[in-house]
């Protein structure tokens, strides 16, 4: 699953929530981290599974940079990953550095060496029971496992199942189709002379008028899901920004906006597939035993609305 999500944190996104949260994590999803990072000690080591751009070592950094205490955090996550805000590790207490292409059931870490295991929506994306037994591995004896992970009832869930229901009709491929079939008929565009000429054109305005059509539909079927997913902000741009491209031009960024659509709909996938339900949570849980570990805490984390966000499980590695 790696080239998508690798193309997507390449944008230069700091969450998992692309534009709908354009900068780091904020209220509960930030403020549930402040005592977990407030407990580490001198010297600590932090990992965090499924990193992306480095959000959490980033609130990590902001939340310990003038507490004096030094340590280190690395960022690890099958995709290319980069830090977004360089500027970050400049602070003069916390190390922090990304590791890409690393899978987290086969850490290149040393047994016992990690004081803290985090994650926040990218741990549930691997194969849990193998990333929970090398958590164990990893961490040292009550080392901390702490993880947010998607909940299948989550606000952010149901957003996006509305997002996948709607990029999964028939009308958004009917709708790329005709961009290149426009895109064709009006052949070179360089002048207002050309614009009159496709306004009179039978085959241009017929297809115009399909475009119109399959737009209203869509948005008919779910205006913000239509919105959220981009495809209204590419088709605005085709005809905008794109209106005097080259025909080639045109029938690449149609083939960008197909691209866009099948990545989002394999990500989409994925998280529905990713997020737990109380009987996929009972079933990981009742593997800490085997895995020398211990639950300290569970609960679903919401928001001042009372959505729910997801889940937050709190554990650490017992002494044996």
């Amino acid at each position: 699953m790696n080239s998508h999500w690798s193309e997507y944190w390449q944008q230069g996104h700091t969450t998992s929530f692309g534009e709908a949260l354009p900068g780091n994590y904020q209220g509960v999803l930030k403020n549930v981290w402040q005592p977990i990072f407030n407990n580490l000690v001198e010297n600590f080591m932090v990992i965090d599974v499924g990193t992306g751009n480095g959000s959490l070592p980033l609130l990590l950094c902001e939340e310990l940079s003038t507490s004096g205490v030094t340590g280190q955090v690395i960022g690890v996550d099958l995709a290319e990953v980069n830090l977004v805000n360089i500027n970050s590790q400049n602070s003069n207490n916390i190390d922090i550095s990304l590791m890409s292409n690393t899978r987290s059931e086969q850490l290149p870490f040393e047994a016992n060496s990690v004081d803290l295991y985090i994650s926040q929506f990218g741990f549930e994306y691997s194969s849990v029971e193998k990333s929970l037994n090398e958590a164990s591995r990893v961490l040292k004896d009550d080392g901390q496992f702490v993880i947010v992970f998607h909940h299948n009832r989550s606000m952010i869930l149901n957003r996006n199942r509305r997002i996948l229901a709607l990029i999964e009709k028939k009308e958004v491929n009917l709708l790329i189709n005709c961009l290149a079939r426009i895109a064709t008929s009006m052949g070179q565009v360089a002048s207002k002379r050309d614009v009159e000429r496709i306004k009179k054109d039978p085959e241009c305005e017929s297809i115009r008028a399909e475009i119109n059509h399959l737009i209203k539909l869509l948005v008919n079927i779910d205006e913000e899901a239509a919105q959220d997913s981009d495809l209204m902000h590419y088709v605005a741009d085709f005809f905008k920004a794109g209106l005097f491209w080259s025909v080639t031009k045109k029938l690449e960024f149609v083939e960008f906006i197909t691209i866009q659509m099948d990545t989002l709909r394999l990500r989409l996938n994925e998280l529905v597939n990713a997020s737990f339900d109380e009987s996929k949570l009972a079933t990981f849980v009742d593997k800490f035993p085997k895995n020398n570990m211990i639950l300290n805490e569970l609960k679903v984390l919401k928001n001042e609305q009372n959505d729910v966000l997801g889940w937050y499980l709190h554990g650490s590695k017992y002494n044996y």
